[in-house]
């Protein structure tokens, strides 16, 4: 089931194009540092090791594919000590075939690859040690490195080690546990382990903190709509009767037996994550992957759910799901690996439906390229290539691949990363190409811009094309040199003016 699982993923990883995350989290692999503005260093890791495979979006994904193999087999591990053999087998059957799951956190270069893996380890140390509070040096320094992992991972992962330590307190017998000084131990390791975290944003203003905060109090008021419009799409991503199966599987069950303390502990781990980001979803954008490690961190419930016993009734509720599952699951993936790779229904979708259309297969995106020679030349001969999104260049260095030189930036307020990879002469006297998207509200080159870019030449367009149908629009221009430093509004080096 593991492997036929990995085959499945990496036939995808083949297909796929770049996400517009993926492009950018690239260039992680390419500047390797203790963490990043955005994301804890784990994900970072796996980018590093996908540019020693190669640096094509299939080696990138790769540690991806292995490592949600190697989850998925300490999954099955931690349900069949809590659950039972059938109940894990279960509930890795749910975590392969779960859209949501094997895409973000198993192929996919994604944060969410390497924390799925870390939840996994825990998970298998816990099932292995019940009383969960460590008490001994050896259980102290494991259960310590795994939670700095999960640290590691993203930022999330703070709330699940919150969860962990109320589940702990709540309960006197493992409350009597703190009294010792392996906890105090456990708890240094943790910090040890994750202080690539502390380190960095200690150096750099604690900008990661802000810039996460900062996504809550930039919306305004407060749309009571959001929360369960958000929960439909994550049923939606999870597939409907996977979706039924997770929710059904948290609520409390009567039956008492020795595997009710495991029920409890997941279901502590899960709810306080459910609840954030539902009420967060009211407040703000709650990306799809937000609850891939709630969801993760269910499927021992739902295979325990699943395994039952159930009466009459429930038996051909959960017949009938499978049976629909596995008629109706595999076509619906197909169909839409197709699409987004090839378009096989844009001929029958309205004009804009599809966002998938502005993903750039390297392949497609470096042959299109090449029928515009003015371009093609200006992209060999640039030392600096900038994207007017800080999403887009991964995908023209992905299509360009190592035989270029240039370095890749954005010119953009939102920079992201790349105000930390610019070097401190900020490209000064540096010659280029500027690319983005053919927007007609929005020019190219905006006018403010002029000053700082030196002398700009429009090279003109290329029709970027999916299975031999236009799919949109790139804009090229000649800029250079640059005759002071790039602005950035953080970073190193930050200009405290904005870019207009």
């Amino acid at each position: 089931m593991l492997l036929g699982g990995l085959v499945v993923r990496l036939a995808l990883a083949m297909v796929l194009p770049p996400g517009y995350d993926e492009a950018y989290y690239l260039f992680y692999g390419r500047h390797p540092a203790l963490s990043y503005f955005d994301h804890p260093a784990a994900v970072g890791l796996w980018a590093w090791v996908g540019t020693r495979l190669g640096g094509s979006i299939l080696a990138l994904r790769l540690p991806s594919l292995l490592s949600y193999t190697l989850a998925l087999a300490l999954l099955i591990g931690a349900t069949e000590r809590w659950f039972g053999r059938r109940a894990a087998l279960l509930s890795a059957v749910l975590g392969s075939v779960a859209p949501v799951l094997f895409l973000c956190g198993g192929l996919l270069l994604l944060p969410d690859s390497p924390l799925v893996l870390a939840l996994a380890a825990l998970l298998w140390w816990l099932s292995r040690h019940p009383r969960v509070v460590p008490v001994s040096p050896r259980e102290a320094i494991v259960l310590g490195v795994l939670l700095g992992l999960v640290t590691l991972g993203k930022y999330q992962g703070l709330l699940l080690l919150l969860s962990l330590l109320a589940w702990c307190l709540a309960n006197g017998e493992r409350r009597r546990h703190f009294r010792s000084f392996w906890p105090g131990l456990a708890l240094l390791v943790w910090l040890l382990v994750s202080t690539p975290l502390w380190l960095w944003n200690l150096n750099n203003g604690w900008v990661t903190f802000l810039f996460q905060g900062g996504r809550i109090g930039a919306g305004g008021g407060y749309d009571l709509a959001a929360p369960p419009l958000f929960l439909l799409s994550q049923l939606v991503l999870l597939f409907p009767t996977i979706g039924v199966v997770l929710l059904v599987a948290l609520r409390p069950r009567s039956r008492r037996d020795g595997a009710a303390v495991y029920r409890q502990l997941l279901r502590w781990l899960v709810v306080p994550q459910l609840v954030v980001f539902l009420l967060l979803a009211g407040r703000m954008q709650v990306l799809s992957s937000w609850l891939v490690p709630a969801w993760w961190l269910l499927l021992p419930l739902a295979g325990d759910w699943l395994a039952g016993p159930h009466d009459r009734r429930w038996r051909g509720w959960i017949v009938a799901g499978a049976w629909g599952t596995a008629l109706i699951l595999p076509a619906l993936l197909l169909t839409l690996a197709l699409q987004v790779r090839w378009g096989v229904l844009d001929a029958w979708l309205p004009p804009g439906l599809d966002p998938s259309t502005q993903l750039m297969p390297a392949d497609s995106l470096r042959r299109d390229l090449r029928r515009n020679p003015v371009v093609w030349k200006a992209l060999q001969e640039a030392s600096l290539i900038a994207g007017n999104r800080y999403d887009l260049p991964g995908f023209l260095a992905l299509a360009l691949g190592s035989q270029l030189n240039a370095d890749y930036t954005t010119f953009n307020n939102d920079s992201r990363g790349f105000a930390w990879w610019q070097p401190p002469t900020g490209y000064r006297g540096a010659s280029g190409v500027l690319f983005g998207i053919v927007d007609p509200g929005n020019p190219l080159v905006r006018e403010a811009w002029l000053p700082q870019l030196g002398k700009v030449e429009p090279l003109g367009t290329v029709e970027i094309h999916r299975a031999g149908r236009p799919a949109l629009q790139l804009e090229f221009s000649r800029f250079g040199p640059l005759p002071s430093p790039w602005p950035r509004r953080y970073g190193p080096n930050s200009a405290p003016e904005r870019l207009p």
